[in-house]
């Protein structure tokens, strides 16, 4: 598995938050990078609805028709929420988030992390992730989930047959007055790599440099 997360950290992408689908309670800042959940964040515009999650859900900005890609995002501990890929043609207001229904994702409810592959799938994860990595390779109908600190596999959806763009996907809600934000990582942040000088960080971004 560590050849994997590895391998994967050759295909780092500069990910965001798409505002334009960002549903309620959620407040995008610092370049698209941070998000953040608030019971008093501002509803979405009518002339953008069509385009945003009626729940707490939101879209990163870049899809994928093609190819390996992978991105990092800082959890927390506290909030409720999911992390993955998504297809575009999602539905907006989903009564159910299942791979059947074009979510593929890791999620987290109170202290439980679970998949929802054909059935839920409850995680018992010790410790308890604060970076998660989304590693998808199109072709191969692979999407995978790495605890970054740890440097350990966590769950692969694999084999899926990927018809139509796959947008990064996130939910993001909390019931606590601390709530902690997303924040998307950029692997050449000097505080990143220096953290482990000698570890796969610095594999990254030899291979960005070069």
């Amino acid at each position: 598995c560590l050849d994997l997360f590895g391998l994967c950290l050759f295909f780092v992408e500069s990910v965001t938050f798409d505002e334009s689908t960002a549903g309620a309670g959620l407040k995008i800042t610092d370049s698209g990078k941070r998000l953040k959940y608030s019971k008093t964040a501002m509803s979405p515009t009518p002339s953008s609805k069509s385009q945003r999650f009626a729940l707490p859900m939101v879209f990163g900005a870049n899809g994928f028709i093609s190819g390996r890609h992978y991105w990092e995002v800082q959890v927390g501990l506290r909030n409720n929420w999911h992390i993955g890929v998504a297809l575009e043609m999602v539905d907006r207001s989903p009564h159910t988030v299942y791979k059947d229904s074009g979510f593929y994702f890791l999620g987290k409810s109170g202290f439980d992390y679970e998949v929802r592959d054909s059935a839920c799938k409850v995680l018992h994860l010790s410790p308890r992730p604060t970076h998660v990595g989304v590693y998808l390779d199109y072709e191969a109908g692979r999407v995978s989930f790495f605890d970054v600190t740890q440097k350990l596999h966590i769950y692969s959806f694999l084999q899926e047959h990927f018809t139509g763009k796959l947008f990064p996907y996130f939910y993001l809600h909390s019931g606590t007055k601390r709530s902690e934000p997303l924040l998307l990582l950029s692997i050449l942040d000097p505080e990143y790599y220096l953290h482990d000088s000698l570890g796969v960080s610095g594999m990254a971004l030899q291979f960005a440099v070069w």
